[in-house]
């Protein structure tokens, strides 16, 4: 699955995650994209994060210990790859 992060929760996210974790692991090969935002000429950078499910959990689990504002993109990617 893809989980797709807004480029300041992705920071935090990293930023307090240990490096020596898994979730750790996971986050930092995160990768930098850009695209239009809303169909406008605007852009808007966020990180893409390829993760198994379990993976997922892993980083669902340690984002709602240290950084709520992660969660809402993990369980969003988690929701449609049920349905996929």
């Amino acid at each position: 699955m893809v989980i797709e992060f807004a480029i300041d929760h992705y920071n935090r996210f990293l930023a307090l995650c240990d490096p020596v974790s898994r979730e750790y692991e996971i986050l930092k090969n995160g990768l930098v994209i850009r695209r239009v935002k809303d169909g406008n000429r605007q852009y808007e950078r966020v990180v893409e994060i390829f993760a198994e499910m379990r993976d997922a959990h892993l980083l669902l689990d340690m984002a709602n210990k240290i950084c709520p504002d992660a969660m809402p993109a993990i369980t969003k990617a988690v929701s449609l790859a049920r349905y996929v």
